[in-house]
């Protein structure tokens, strides 16, 4: 599987402190520190995703995992979830995430076996992602108007899409605990989640 790749040496070093947070299930304080450091470069359009979350959609969510579950229990032995969202950089038209269930679990060390899922045991219609849609936009230009060729303007895109990826995470841990909340049959599944190509940013969230 693909790796997080990153040019700056200190977004680097980021990403690695990001990655021995989620390890050890401190989510919030990744997100604190991954703010801390888009706030100490220099200001840019990036700089809308401070203070953004995207929990407003979190029963929403928790209702896409149910209905997810209940169409592959019938296919494998449940075991283990992961909620990928969409290589987001790049496809800036829709930001949005899919499930892919599995019939063991591993751990966020080595994550390799997240691409073990069998055809028919992922989502079929994706889970679009709102309130980012500024974002989207900056992602945009950014691309389109290569502004990734200034240094201070890469390196502030390289923290925000940390970022993101951790906002994503704080949603799905969002939904887990609903589930947990309401006793829903998959609540004690492990539940995993990260983006496209960013697999050493795996987070489990329950």
């Amino acid at each position: 599987m693909k790796r997080f790749k990153i040019n700056n040496i200190m977004n680097f070093e980021l990403a690695e402190d990001i990655s021995e947070l989620l390890s050890t299930n401190k989510l919030d304080d990744a997100i604190l520190l991954a703010e801390t450091k888009l706030k100490e470069q220099v200001s840019t359009d990036f700089n809308k995703l401070l203070g953004q979350d995207l929990l407003h959609q979190t029963d929403k969510l928790v209702d896409f995992f149910s209905d997810f579950c209940e169409s592959v229990i019938s296919n494998l032995d449940l075991k283990a979830i992961y909620a990928e969202m969409n290589g987001f950089t790049i496809n800036c038209d829709l930001w949005f995430l899919d499930l892919f269930a599995y019939d063991k679990v591993g751990g966020t060390d080595d994550t390799d076996w997240l691409a073990d899922w069998e055809e028919g045991n992922s989502t079929t219609n994706s889970f679009p992602l709102t309130g980012y849609e500024e974002l989207q936009k900056t992602y945009q230009d950014y691309m389109d108007n290569q502004k990734y060729k200034d240094s201070q303007i890469q390196a502030a895109s390289d923290v925000a899409e940390l970022l993101i990826v951790l906002r994503l995470q704080e949603l799905v841990r969002a939904a887990t605990e609903v589930a947990k909340n309401k006793n829903l049959f998959w609540a004690t599944i492990p539940v995993f989640a990260s983006a496209h190509d960013y697999y050493d940013t795996v987070y489990k969230a329950n």
